[in-house]
């Protein structure tokens, strides 16, 4: 494996930050997020998967920056609706509608799950993982997380992730919300080395 001299983290994300610095220690001699640059543009993310959407914002920013460029999109797809009616990069649209505030959208996916059995409410994020070099090139893996639905919902609702409340890993069959500091550091340390190994497929 190919280690980078520098490599930036297409995100603002304080949390995501912290994260994928992290993971890029051993990958990257020289790790730097965006608001290490004087760089305020944003791509426009118009793709219709989470590929598309990472590689969009990869490319853009590799482009400006001049450095190879890593960034993530993700998406959801739930077994229990059909094909037209999956989320997908649009989880905040209603129906292909204009994006929806945060009750709004919680609102609309309890109706939905409250109508669906127990033991079919099950989906998955799709999480796309993109690398970009300044020469054009780049590299694109994923990887599916997934997730059971409940309902009702519970009543802890982390701030800006409505769906913390209605959905939860498969393995704490749980809301999201719910999980304890235990279980989420669990949960981020088996997800974190499924991402480190993608991570190393892109420098391969």
């Amino acid at each position: 494996m190919e280690k980078l001299e520098k490599i930036v983290i297409a995100t603002r994300n304080p949390a995501k930050k912290e994260r994928f610095k992290g993971l890029f220690i051993g990958l990257a001699k020289e790790i730097f997020i965006l608001d290490d640059f004087n760089i305020t543009e944003k791509p426009q993310e118009r793709g219709m998967t989470a590929e598309e959407n990472a590689e969009i914002k990869a490319k853009f920013y590799s482009q400006k920056l001049n450095l190879p460029v890593f960034s993530e999109d993700e998406a959801l797809y739930v077994d229990f609706l059909p094909p037209e009616k999956q989320p997908g990069v649009f989880v905040r649209r209603i129906e292909g509608k204009d994006e929806v505030n945060d009750d709004k959208l919680l609102d609309y996916w309890q109706g939905i799950i409250t109508e669906i059995p127990e033991e079919k409410r099950t989906g998955r994020w799709h999480i796309a993982y993109s690398l970009a070099f300044p020469n054009g090139s780049i590299k694109t893996v994923a990887l599916n997380h997934e997730i059971l639905f409940f309902s009702p919902p519970s009543k802890i609702i982390l701030p800006g992730w409505p769906m913390s409340s209605l959905e939860g890993p498969v393995e704490f069959r749980k809301p999201h919300s719910e999980l304890t500091d235990l279980e989420r550091q669990k949960h981020n340390r088996i997800t974190d080395q499924l991402i480190l190994e993608k991570m190393k497929e892109l420098l391969s």
